[in-house]
């Protein structure tokens, strides 16, 4: 069932509400690093719904943003990324790469290019900029949802081929995976889009390689239609979590050389899959 914001507003403590049309909620009213189960599963069930949840004011040290990860999952990293040194699943999210070029190359969903994708990842503010930083979320059940019914049937057991870019260690990701094109969240049941950059996902099953960019780089665009996305300015505090299943992020770094940490943590999620 569905987890609206009026179903968990009757059923719980916690106070969520939208931050856009169809994408994002804040939640209030509850300590992450103190939660009951039934919190829990509210929780998931909103973050999954609304693809992303922003809880403010929370100011959580490192290792307690590992347990609350671990709530949701078996906590996991992605491979061939330097970790926090005294924190072993902590990734340290910052302005640019050694090589001063931003970290992330546009919108995606973290760390496609394994078996078992994260379900949820989590990002902890740690020195926000005075403007600027922002974080923005695309909606992927809406990118699925507004695709023609005759897409829908074409892309139905359809694959795609995700490959490792962007690590300081790419030899130590495993080999390319092929992830449907397609996928149902769990939690929700609901299909979303999975779909990612150009230099993630590479290839589609069955296709010429200029049949599949062009399939690729049509969905991409489709997937980042403006009417789906939240964008989230932060906040010292800010402890931001999302469904991988379902949405795609990307950094915005238009806040010049003032710095811009964060500390990610991720579990892991089923094998990719559409009913």
């Amino acid at each position: 069932m569905a987890a609206t914001i009026e179903s968990v507003a009757r059923e719980s403590t916690i106070n969520a509400e939208l931050l856009s049309g169809y994408t994002g909620v804040r939640i209030t009213g509850l300590s992450l690093g103190s939660m009951s189960d039934a919190e829990v599963e509210d929780v998931r069930r909103l973050v999954s719904e609304y693809c992303v949840a922003a809880f403010p004011g929370q100011f959580l040290p490192p290792e307690q943003q590992v347990d609350v990860i671990a709530r949701f999952g078996d906590v996991t990293v992605t491979p061939g990324v330097d970790l926090h040194p005294d924190y072993e699943n902590l990734h340290v999210v910052r302005n640019y790469t050694e090589g001063d070029r931003p970290v992330s190359g546009g919108f995606h969903t973290d760390t496609c290019f394994v078996d078992r994708p994260p379900a949820y990842t989590a990002l902890n503010a740690i020195a926000i900029p005075e403007h600027g930083g922002d974080t923005v979320f695309a909606n992927q059940y809406l990118a699925y949802d507004t695709l023609s019914d005759v897409m829908k049937s074409w892309l139905k057991g359809l694959r795609f081929k995700h490959v490792v870019s962007g690590t300081e260690r790419p030899e130590e990701v495993p080999n390319p995976v092929w992830h449907p094109a397609v996928r149902t969240n769990p939690v929700t049941g609901r299909k979303a889009l999975y779909v990612t950059f150009a230099a993630r996902c590479i290839e589609a099953e069955g296709m010429t390689p200029e049949e599949g960019a062009n399939l690729i780089r049509f969905l991409y665009q489709h997937s980042l239609a403006n009417h789906a996305m939240y964008r989230h300015r932060w906040r010292p505090g800010d402890f931001v979590m999302w469904d991988n299943r379902c949405s795609l992020h990307a950094a915005v770094y238009d806040h010049g050389e003032q710095p811009r940490t964060l500390y990610r943590v991720m579990c892991e999620g089923e094998r990719p899959y559409e009913d």
